[in-house]
């Protein structure tokens, strides 16, 4: 058995909750702060400051019910061991508006590691794509991760990206980590530049 059947596996093995961020409970949302504030620590951000974060996109979002913000959640023995959240982002290309997905907060518990989590988290994410909620799933991550993107359909993001709402530099990259990639590699991604209209994710 080759090592990518393996991982299917081990990822099929997993289920995912989904819980939509306009509805999530203080307790759902303090058991992904805990692993948000592990995997991602800042000293003035521990498990309520990020359940607060996690929280806030689901008050700010104003679009579409079906487009809507929502946690993907894989639990072990009641603890949260890997997440994800999607939204719907509408962005501005030289095509005209496009609503993507954008995909954040993917997290796993390090001491979980190794058992398809991250996968299987991320792959529930991709589905809302898959399904015609979304044509692309846009979001940034690191060089180290970048090939396990590649592996499961994504493609490197080339366009410049700005926010023309940054009041500051509007021209200024809103991301900030190594890459910017979306999902899936297919045909029909939009040429050119790429208005944010807020902040990245």
């Amino acid at each position: 058995m080759s090592t990518s059947e393996i991982r299917l596996m081990r990822m099929m093995q997993h289920t995912v909750k989904s819980c939509r961020l306009m509805q999530i409970s203080e307790d759902e949302a303090l058991a992904v702060g805990g692993l948000l504030a592990k995997v991602f620590p800042k000293p003035d951000k521990g498990p309520v400051e990020r359940a607060a974060q996690l929280k806030r996109i689901g008050q700010e979002y104003d679009g579409p019910v079906e487009c809507g913000p929502v946690s993907h959640i894989i639990l072990q023995e009641d603890r949260v061991v890997a997440h994800a959240v999607t939204f719907g982002r509408t962005v501005g290309a030289n095509a005209g508006e496009l609503t993507v997905m954008a995909l954040a907060y993917v997290a796993t518990d390090p001491e979980c590691r190794g058992q398809g989590l991250g996968a299987a988290v991320t792959h529930a994410a991709f589905a809302r794509v898959d399904q015609g909620v979304f044509p692309f799933a846009l979001f940034q991550t690191s060089f180290k991760v970048q090939p396990f993107y590649e592996q499961i359909g994504c493609k490197l993001v080339e366009n410049r990206v700005y926010n023309s709402l940054n009041e500051e530099d509007p021209q200024a990259n809103p991301f900030w980590d190594d890459v910017l990639m979306r999902y899936p590699a297919s045909e029909g991604w939009p040429i050119g530049e790429i208005d944010l209209r807020g902040r990245g994710w």
